[in-house]
């Protein structure tokens, strides 16, 4: 079974591997999603590649090497949106905005969706963790962002466990109902989210700081 497009001319071999091994995430990540990590075999990864099940080993040792690689590469891009919410510069409000924006355009991409869409025991105990102690890594950011808020009188006092909880659910709910054939842009909804976050948390000051 060939692929002409599994290889790219004038590319370096370095460059040839990487690509090829993120075809396969990718490929992986939409499978997963759409049938069931369980569902879904190197077979099915390898058909939807137009290559053979040989191939996918020189890339990665097994299925779940692929859901680790698709956890990691997200939160990678998701550990970008982090920093910019951690400009000092930037009005609190503005950076729960960053961040609730950038986790929605991440949990809206194949490959964040697997987060939210692949249950964790999938992974063995010890990437299992590594996962879980990310993902806290954007929970704690998100709740050290609503106690700045509160502290400053931008945001009502409020627990923020129970707030970091209310958005991230309801955040990771949107690869369940979004993955249609007309998907409600994640811009969208990211602005109608934060319109409801803002709208019973924010102070007369904090409404202030959202229109800056």
């Amino acid at each position: 079974m060939g692929n002409k497009s599994w290889t790219t001319p004038g590319a370096s071999r370095d460059a040839q591997r990487e690509a090829k091994r993120q075809a396969v995430l990718q490929a992986g990540a939409r499978l997963f999603n759409d049938h069931g990590y369980e569902q879904t075999s190197l077979e099915d990864i390898a058909a939807a590649l137009n290559i053979t099940k040989r191939t996918i080993y020189y890339y990665v040792q097994s299925k779940e090497d692929i859901l680790f690689g698709c956890h990691q590469q997200g939160l990678e891009v998701l550990g970008e949106t982090m920093a910019q919410s951690q400009d000092p510069g930037l009005p609190v409000i503005a950076r729960i905005t960053l961040l609730i924006q950038g986790y929605c355009a991440w949990v809206s991409t194949d490959l964040g969706a697997t987060i939210a869409m692949v249950r964790e025991h999938s992974l063995s105990p010890e990437r299992r963790k590594a996962l879980r102690d990310s993902k806290a890594e954007v929970d704690f950011q998100l709740r050290s962002l609503i106690k700045q808020g509160v502290a400053e009188g931008s945001l009502r006092p409020c627990d923020p466990r129970l707030v970091s909880a209310a958005v991230f659910g309801a955040l990771n709910w949107i690869p369940h109902w979004n993955r249609v054939d007309n998907p409600v842009p994640q811009e969208e909804i990211a602005e109608q989210y934060l319109q409801l976050v803002f709208a019973g948390m924010t102070t007369p000051s904090g409404e202030v700081q959202a229109l800056v």
